[in-house]
């Protein structure tokens, strides 16, 4: 790992050359920070929690695939705070050492790359093995020396890792884009065009759901993401994330965050920050 002088630097997902590493270039692009490249999304959290990075920034939700379950779960246990959020369109391409597509035997990257191309592996390479790794730009250097082995990753990284890009557009998606969260200590202030991301857990009843939705309504309050997660150590009972325009220090959403903390079995508010769109 490389790290970072304290309280000043950006902690995200290595190594260089990552989408989460071009997503902290793009938000803190005007800022003199050092840069912390951790080998998973765990290691982020952990940086920033034990005060060697002031921001991390991760991966929360992709166009195509859903929430990233790895970020979901740390939000869950973690005492940071999401001060901002990061819009990142992301074309994936093929890369490797091997000069020809019908070389490939297996395709290494993140889970998260591998489902968002399912469809064209499967047209183009539908017997190569993919192989999850800890992050495109760690894929992209294993296969360097990896015979028959190609990573799927960004154009960049495959320009400075030396591999020959045998695939370009793979995504299955045209807009595929992911969103970034930024971690750390300081919320935000309110700029009237704010987000705030939360978790709930509803009561195991009957129109509990219901009852939790209703309160954003009530107050006039649009939901822009809800999704449910397993919850840990509770067999078959789910936590809500969820995202809503507005931001806590409003009156509408203050009074619908009381609401539901009073009806429901656990309210967490992972932070409000501007929207990014």
């Amino acid at each position: 790992m490389i790290h970072a002088h304290r309280g000043r630097g950006v902690a995200y997902l290595g190594p260089s050359g990552t989408y989460s590493h071009a997503a902290a270039l793009e938000h803190f692009r005007e800022a003199d920070y050092s840069w912390t490249a951790c080998p998973t999304i765990v290691a982020v959290f952990e940086t920033v929690s034990r005060g060697e990075a002031q921001f991390g920034v991760v991966p929360v939700e992709n166009s195509t695939e859903g929430g990233v379950s790895f970020t979901l779960d740390q939000l869950l246990n973690c005492d940071l705070v999401a001060s901002a959020e990061i819009l990142l369109p992301i074309e994936l391409c093929l890369a490797s050492a091997e000069p020809e597509l019908r070389s490939i035997r297996e395709v290494l990257s993140h889970p998260q790359p591998l489902a968002q191309s399912r469809l064209w592996l499967h047209t183009h390479l539908p017997s190569a093995k993919a192989v999850p790794w800890s992050s495109t730009s760690a894929a992209m250097r294993e296969v360097k020396s990896r015979p028959g082995a190609a990573a799927i990753g960004s154009g960049l990284c495959a320009q400075t890792e030396g591999l020959k890009l045998l695939a370009t557009g793979i995504q299955d998606s045209s807009d595929n884009t992911t969103r970034f969260l930024v971690l750390g200590r300081e919320a935000p202030a309110r700029t009237g065009n704010d987000k705030t991301s939360l978790v709930f857990v509803t009561k195991h009843e009957r129109g509990a759901l219901r009852r939790a939705l209703e309160v954003f309504d009530d107050e006039g309050i649009n939901l822009t993401r809800i999704e449910s997660r397993p919850r840990p150590g509770a067999i078959w009972q789910y936590v809500f994330f969820t995202d809503i325009e507005g931001h806590q220090a409003d009156d509408n959403v203050r009074r619908a965050l009381e609401k539901l903390e009073a009806q429901q079995e656990m309210v967490r508010v992972f932070g409000s920050y501007p929207r990014a769109v």
